[in-house]
């Protein structure tokens, strides 16, 4: 990613984070609240020399949404693994 525009990507990604732990804060019951980072992905804004593709990345989202109910309700997740945030 080229130096313009870097400052906002990275504010939005700040500002998902926050989102997922203040909503993971509030939910009730055995909900999931998940942030996925898919990784370098080809796409529009991956661009095409990106080593991941979009199935790739929506079979990891789709393994947390899919995680059995004993797994963890809340997390930053990336290839399938939780990270710190």
């Amino acid at each position: 990613m080229s130096s313009e525009g870097a400052g906002a990507y990275k504010i939005s990604k700040l500002a998902m984070n926050a989102m997922t732990r203040m909503t993971a804060a509030e939910a009730r019951g055995d909900i999931k609240i998940f942030a996925v980072d898919p990784g370098w992905v080809s796409s529009d804004m991956g661009g095409p020399s990106a080593p991941r593709t979009t199935n790739r990345a929506a079979e990891l989202i789709l393994q947390l949404a899919t995680m059995e109910s004993e797994g963890p309700l809340v997390g930053f997740f990336r290839d399938g693994k939780p990270i710190d945030w």
